[in-house]
């Protein structure tokens, strides 16, 4: 059995709404057909992942806790529609999609195999020396990590 033609999978877009993403986008509508299936991936951070919740042995307010995890959850999904609507404008068919978890890379890669995409495409912030060792690049932990081809937009700054 052969697999499945990788033109006619869905490309995944990972979409965080900075200007490097929206130039992805872009980019991608440019070199792939019209109409092409497009998945906008934005990737949100859960509240247990930030450090120091619940600080000096205080518990945190569970009302606000939950105000808070609601504002993060609809704040990711307006991100994600903006990037489809971004993705439908550059003439992809496209649609949001929203997903927890750190660290954003893995998230991707677990995406992409979920939703059998023939692509993933993510925009490259370019960082290079101590802010690169410090934050890492979620584009090179991708390309390195997953099995499914990877295109990195590289935007000049």
């Amino acid at each position: 059995m052969t697999a499945p033609d990788p033109d006619i999978r869905p490309v995944l877009i990972g979409y965080d709404g900075s200007d490097f993403a929206k130039a992805a986008i872009e980019e991608a509508a440019g070199q792939l057909a019209a109409g092409r299936e497009a998945i906008v991936l934005t990737v949100r951070q859960p509240l247990e992942a930030i450090s120091f919740l619940g600080f000096g042995g205080m518990d945190p307010d569970q009302g606000a806790i939950d105000e808070v995890t609601a504002s993060n959850e609809r704040g990711a999904e307006a991100v994600a529609s903006e990037g489809a609507g971004l993705a439908l404008d550059a003439g992809l068919s496209a649609r949001p999609a929203v997903k927890t978890g750190v660290p954003a890379w893995l998230c991707i890669v677990e995406a992409a195999e979920e939703l059998d995409a023939g692509l993933i495409v993510i925009g490259s912030h370019g960082r290079s020396g101590l802010s690169y060792v410090l934050l890492g690049s979620v584009a090179t932990s991708v390309a390195q990590h997953s099995k499914r081809s990877v295109m990195i937009i590289h935007t000049k700054r």
